[in-house]
């Protein structure tokens, strides 16, 4: 990941921090508190599902989940008390959850399907995630929760990403302890907060810098990820005021880390901007396209259905499987999973504009993956 990478990466874990800060803690539950938290958290950092495991006569109970339906889709909310996921519980040191509550500190399971201590979901065909990080929750010494983080692929979670959920955590922590003194001890809010607006208010003096960087990626010259999530609500808010359908579409180019490994990271850099420029060529004017990660690109598009962005699609896939890269080189059959989702205005009208962004977002997202699973190089439509 280069410098410029690192400092939107860095801007996104603000933005979590800033946007948990801005929870309202008076009227809520706490399990309102988590899985808002948990929202949040999803919103602005790349993984496939968070739960808040809280702990209750020294026992983790499962209390509260949000999952990518993003690392953005949110679909959050209390567990079912019928539901086998709520019947979840880790004793102190079992599982790679009681770990992180027996020891305070954050656990990482690089690799969940070859890992001995990984204890699968209950539920009936839940399928074992590639990586997995149990983050403890704490106030002061005491863990007060365990918070875990899933992504399909193993060895998923950079150590920037995990010192982002510690950070996380950390300030969650301080949230779930002064919501509890808010509903039993008023008084002592005030001097429990201090600490964290001190850091909250460094957080937002760094995104009002960030506010002000370029809407560009710098490498390809296509938007950047803050710009796609901007522009994408005001076209979904034109497509519900006109009764008008779109689509979105999200592109991961196969095996890119191959060609970094064996080719350098200049070529790859060549490869990036080859893909953009294909995929800048093959949208429309009134189209929103952006480079949302390192070999991932979205596509909104407007007025279009599912065999319109299924079409595009294709047609960019051929022209990756025919792009030249000179004579030492050549032909480097460049393949991308791509999923595709629609939004019809008749559906979800009274939702807030940017919760249908996150939720096309993530239904993308899981079709590209599932596009993965089924052995990459094709294009998948989510379905429920």
């Amino acid at each position: 990941m280069d410098l410029r990478e690192r400092f939107f990466s860095l801007l996104d874990s603000l933005s979590a921090l800033r946007a948990l800060s801005q929870i309202n803690l008076d009227g809520i539950t706490e399990d309102e508190l988590l899985s808002r938290a948990l929202g949040e958290l999803i919103r602005y950092q790349n993984v496939e599902s968070c739960s808040v495991f809280r702990v209750e006569d020294e026992v983790l109970h499962c209390v509260t989940g949000t999952c990518m339906t993003g690392s953005h889709a949110v679909v959050s909310g209390q567990v079912d008390a019928e539901s086998p996921k709520s019947n979840m519980t880790f004793a102190s040191g079992e599982g790679i959850a009681g770990m992180a509550y027996q020891t305070g500190q954050l656990q990482y399971c690089r690799d969940c399907t070859q890992s001995h201590d990984f204890i699968s979901n209950p539920r009936a065909g839940a399928e074992r995630p590639g990586s997995l990080i149990s983050a403890s929750i704490k106030m002061g010494d005491q863990v007060l929760a365990v918070l875990n983080a899933t992504h399909p692929l193993p060895e998923y979670f950079e150590p920037w990403q995990q010192h982002t959920l510690s950070l996380f955590c950390s300030s969650l922590g301080q949230m779930l302890h002064n919501h509890r003194m808010l509903h039993d001890l008023e008084f002592a809010v005030e001097q429990r907060t201090k600490e964290l607006r001190a850091a909250l208010h460094e957080a937002e003096g760094l995104q009002k810098r960030y506010e002000q960087l370029s809407t560009v990626d710098e490498l390809t010259g296509l938007n950047n990820r803050r710009y796609f999530f901007s522009e994408a609500e005001s076209m979904l808010a034109r497509a519900l005021r006109y009764q008008q359908v779109c689509s979105l579409m999200l592109l991961d180019v196969d095996f890119f880390k191959l060609i970094n490994d064996q080719w350098g990271h200049v070529l790859g850099d060549t490869v990036l901007c080859a893909i953009a420029d294909v995929i800048r060529k093959e949208a429309r004017g009134g189209d929103i396209v952006a480079r949302v990660g390192g070999e991932e690109f979205v596509v909104m598009l407007a007025e279009t259905g599912v065999e319109g962005a299924d079409l595009m699609a294709q047609r960019i896939q051929e022209r990756l499987a025919r792009l030249e890269f000179g004579r030492d080189v050549g032909n480097l059959g460049l393949t991308a999973s791509i999923g595709i989702t629609i939004f019809e205005h008749e559906v979800d009208q009274q939702q807030p504009i940017h919760e249908i962004v996150d939720r096309l977002y993530s239904e993308a997202d899981r079709a590209m993956y599932e596009g993965k699973r089924q052995g990459r190089n094709n294009r998948q439509v989510f379905t429920e």
